[in-house]
């Protein structure tokens, strides 16, 4: 909790200080993102930004051509599988609806813990690409932060989920600055033992 704690302030302080770069990400990646083929090497794109900042204090384009260059084919293979996911889920969702079935409503609700396990797995590779790993490489320690961070991982679900709701109920919001806010709080939290993960997998 104290690791979630810090992250999320040092994320307030950040949003504070590149407020205008983040609104740019933000608007960038929700055109990006709008074919929806595209949303993974959109959201590696913003994730790249973000990262650049954070060491540099500027969005470095040539940073971010140079991930979505070696990534780019990954990135949007890797994005899909969430999409499918959530896709088929949806569907029992709606045969439970239709039927009144407990076998769909089962499933639908197995695919809802299955789609947030592995959006986050996705997410976090994205940080992990961006920080220059292969595909490979970030893939495995994506796998292994999540499993063995479950409490984090729950609660950047649980904060992903209230920052959306804000930025639907606001719907400018969700265009204009929540996405930056999502994946800058994200990267801060994974990032902060990522030489760890990187070296033994086991944060």
């Amino acid at each position: 909790m104290d690791h979630f704690r810090r992250s999320f302030q040092r994320t307030g302080t950040f949003i504070f200080q590149h407020s205008i770069s983040l609104v740019i990400i933000s608007i960038c990646w929700f055109v990006g993102s709008l074919p929806l083929v595209t949303s993974g090497p959109a959201t590696l794109g913003a994730y790249s930004a973000i990262h650049s900042i954070r060491n540099g204090d500027r969005i470095e384009t040539r940073m971010i051509r140079r991930t979505l260059r070696r990534h780019g084919l990954n990135a949007t293979l890797l994005g899909f599988v969430p999409i499918i996911v959530g896709i088929i889920t949806a569907i029992y969702f709606h045969q439970y609806i239709v039927t009144n079935s407990t076998f769909y409503i089962v499933f639908a609700i197995g695919g809802v813990y299955l789609f947030a396990f592995l959006l986050l797995i996705s997410l976090t590779t994205f940080v992990r690409l961006s920080d220059g790993c292969t595909f490979v490489e970030a893939v495995k320690d994506s796998y292994g932060w999540v499993i063995h961070n479950p409490l984090l991982s729950m609660m950047i679900m649980l904060t992903s989920g209230v920052l959306l709701l804000i930025g639907i109920i606001s719907i400018v919001g969700l265009v204009v600055i929540i996405p930056a806010i999502l994946f800058s709080f994200h990267l801060e939290v994974v990032q902060t033992n990522v030489s760890q993960i990187a070296q033994n997998g086991d944060p």
